[in-house]
């Protein structure tokens, strides 16, 4: 695919969109509708149920007349990870976008972000956005936010983008031709950023859209905010970014940006571990080990993150019952902000 190949017109791409469900009877159908009504009509939907055991698969067959729409039905539960590789194989599309089912997003989603993957010729496309959550789903933070878009990057600042943005996928759009095959690690949770990290090397050049276009809604019983908590599994997404980091130039800043990505992934399996584990099974000493105070120093320009990782280093019982005492924000409102 070429520059300047149009987004509307005899030659305009298919986008498939990948929707895992489990037991997603009360947002399944609202969120098949959402993708019927982008503004862009040239998608295919590869909804992926995960052997649900409620009325999730009768809610998707209300929807079975349009031909944009393809279920995949599991026979045996194996977990979103799973359900993400299955849907890629799939695809039939030139482009992909992995959307959750209780998210939002907006209806001119795959035309903003086509056009610039288009624009470009990019391998990936990032755009701004949005958390939702608290018991009424009325508090709002930032996950990423952008000030400009940006074209064409490469080497060390696409590298930047993806190492330090959110490791989500539902605020990207991919080239099928940049993707591995069966990227998604087998975790319990946080498979979605380890498929990215695993999918690095292929994503050679990175565009950004400003725009907020995406919402992540945490609600109760989400993958993200229920279930068995494992923190550990941060831990396997420093070694899946080890195997690409290895390869890259060994510059100053490649250095940092290594640091920078190895406390931030720290830090967040510290937050987990304190509000989650039990101080019979704290594994504070076990993540602290991961780190320098070398590497710790790369990560003062974010403060939380220094102040996590600094504190559970020097005091580790007193940081975990502090924070357990001061509760937590998952993000703040200012969000990763990028120029």
């Amino acid at each position: 695919m070429t520059k300047g190949r149009p987004v509307n017109g005899s030659d305009a791409p298919v986008v498939s969109v990948v929707l895992p469900t489990y037991n997603a009877e009360k947002h399944i159908g609202r969120a098949i509708e959402r993708l019927l009504e982008q503004s862009y009509a040239l998608i295919e939907i590869v909804v992926v149920d995960d052997r649900s055991e409620d009325m999730t698969v009768d809610e998707i067959m209300r929807y079975s007349g349009d031909p944009r729409l393809k279920l995949v039905r599991l026979p045996v539960n194996q977990g979103v990870a799973n359900a993400r590789n299955v849907g890629l194989d799939a695809v039939s599309g030139d482009y992909v976008w992995f959307v959750d089912a209780d998210d939002e997003w907006s209806s001119d989603f795959v035309q903003v972000m086509l056009r610039a993957a288009l624009e470009d010729a990019a391998d990936v496309v990032v755009c701004s956005a949005a958390f939702r959550f608290g018991r009424d789903l009325s508090r709002k933070e930032f996950v990423a936010r952008y000030r400009s878009r940006k074209r064409d990057l490469a080497g060390e600042d696409a590298l930047e983008v993806l190492l330090l943005g959110t490791g989500a996928l539902w605020n990207k759009l991919f080239k099928r031709s940049s993707l591995l095959v069966r990227p998604f690690p087998p975790l319990s949770s946080k498979s979605d950023h380890g498929g990215l990290l695993a999918m690095l090397p292929m994503l050679k050049f990175v565009s950004i859209v400003p725009d907020v276009l995406y919402t992540y809604v945490q609600r109760d019983g989400s993958i993200s905010n229920g279930g068995v908590r494992q923190p550990e599994n941060f831990l396997a997404l420093l070694s899946i970014a080890k195997n690409h980091l290895d390869t890259v130039p060994h510059t100053a800043r490649s250095r940092r940006l290594s640091a920078r990505f190895r406390c931030g992934i720290v830090g967040r399996a510290l937050r987990e571990n304190w509000r989650y584990s039990s101080e019979a099974n704290d594994q504070t000493r076990r993540f602290n080990s991961q780190l320098t105070w070398a590497q710790l120093v790369s990560s003062i320009v974010d403060p939380r993150t220094f102040l996590t990782c600094a504190a559970a280093k020097c005091a580790p019982a007193m940081s975990r019952n502090l924070f357990r005492r001061l509760g937590r924000n998952r993000w703040s409102t200012r969000g990763w902000v990028a120029d």
